[in-house]
């Protein structure tokens, strides 16, 4: 099995000291910026040097941003060492929404790295459970199963991002478990296999588990895919009336929403397209339609995005539309920091496809985006 794969970026040796230093150069870099009140790390604080990766949310008074220095706009201007332990872009948010980030992220614990700390806001019960709903929805209709099943298809699998991307679905067994009370043994054990592969992969490198762990991923977050449907259904969460199909066209986020979905045939459906991200059309139920089309609702950046790139009319009702609306406004709201920041990396959260056009920096990313297009 081994050999017919290819297989690349593979992990590197680090120890827990190159990380702490790492986290120590990017605020010496960034902090002078202006605007920016502090710089958060989000997320576990657990490491296995060489898997795990660090994620920085940068927070600004909205009032005193101005446009960044031209070789700090970009992840991509850091050193190879230093992007390959923090591997993902920063975020970039203003006050008030990192207030408001439970709405995004419910669960999410941030450590105050340097700054001002910022008070996050404590839901009511109900917006919490409500917004664990909202940001399942977006994960799965971001992310699953075209994580996985590109690499699968093309037999080339990327080593690194594969080990990080494989861990990342206990959060969505997790909160699925929190909303169904089901137990889901079957993927907690293959969950299990995950975390020791990460742990032991410098002393083992097991490619044959590495791949069938993939495959794996392929078929549980159909099946995660088939359960959240099922709970919004049972829970009478999202009705659907008269419907037509639905689709959405955002770059590198393709989404074809449909009536009586099944786990099955969409899967074979989807194994059946062209495998490169930008031509890969994701086949989700029409439950999950709902929440983008009240995305579109709103005034913002990203909120216009969504509309323009959505075809399909639904009649439905959905019951949390203002937990949806706070998070397109703090979405938005990020989309605006990026353009006033001129900054190229992530745009927001969930960004929907949207690409800042904001300083010659972007101008020239997208310019090179449309060339390989």
């Amino acid at each position: 099995m081994q050999s017919s794969y290819n297989f690349y970026n593979l992990p590197k040796k680090y120890g827990k000291e190159d990380y702490k230093k790492a986290s120590e150069f990017i605020i010496k870099r960034y902090s002078s910026i202006n605007g920016l009140i502090s710089v958060y790390r989000w997320g576990a604080i657990d490491l296995e040097p060489g898997i795990s990766d660090m994620d920085f949310v940068f927070v600004f008074d909205k009032s005193k941003a101005r446009p960044m220095p031209l070789l700090k706009r970009s992840f991509l201007t850091l050193n190879s060492s230093l992007r390959y332990i923090v591997r993902h872009p920063f975020c970039y948010m203003d006050e008030g929404s990192f207030r408001n980030v439970g709405y995004i992220y419910p669960a999410a614990k941030f450590q105050l790295l340097c700054g001002k700390n910022v008070k996050i806001k404590k839901l009511l019960k109900q917006d919490t459970y409500f917004s664990k709903i909202a940001l399942l929805s977006d994960i799965i209709t971001r992310h699953y199963p075209r994580d996985f099943i590109e690499q699968i298809a093309n037999k080339s699998i990327n080593v690194r991002d594969s080990l990080l991307r494989l861990n990342s679905l206990n959060y969505s067994i997790n909160s699925l478990h929190l909303l169904t009370g089901e137990e889901y043994h079957v993927w907690r054990k293959k969950m299990k296999d995950v975390a020791d592969l990460r742990k032991n992969w410098f002393e083992k490198e097991d490619y044959s588990l590495l791949v069938e762990l993939c495959k794996f991923a392929v078929d549980i977050s159909m099946d995660i895919v088939q359960e959240f449907r099922d709970f919004l259904d049972h829970n009478k969460i999202v009705k659907i009336g008269k419907e037509d199909k639905v689709s959405y066209s955002g770059f590198k986020n393709k989404t074809l929403f449909v009536k009586d979905w099944n786990k099955k045939n969409a899967l074979k459906q989807m194994q059946n397209t062209s495998f490169n991200l930008k031509d890969f059309c994701s086949i989700m139920p029409i439950e999950l339609a709902p929440q983008q089309i009240e995305y579109s609702k709103y005034g913002g950046i990203i909120s216009r995005y969504i509309k323009n790139h959505l075809k399909g009319k639904l009649d439905y009702k959905i019951k949390y539309p203002e937990i949806i609306k706070k998070r397109a406004s703090i979405l938005n709201s990020q989309a605006e920091l990026a353009n006033k920041l001129k900054h190229s990396d992530f745009v927001a959260f969930f960004d929907f496809g949207y690409r800042s056009y904001a300083g010659i920096n972007n101008i020239a990313l997208n310019l090179v985006r449309k060339y390989r297009n």
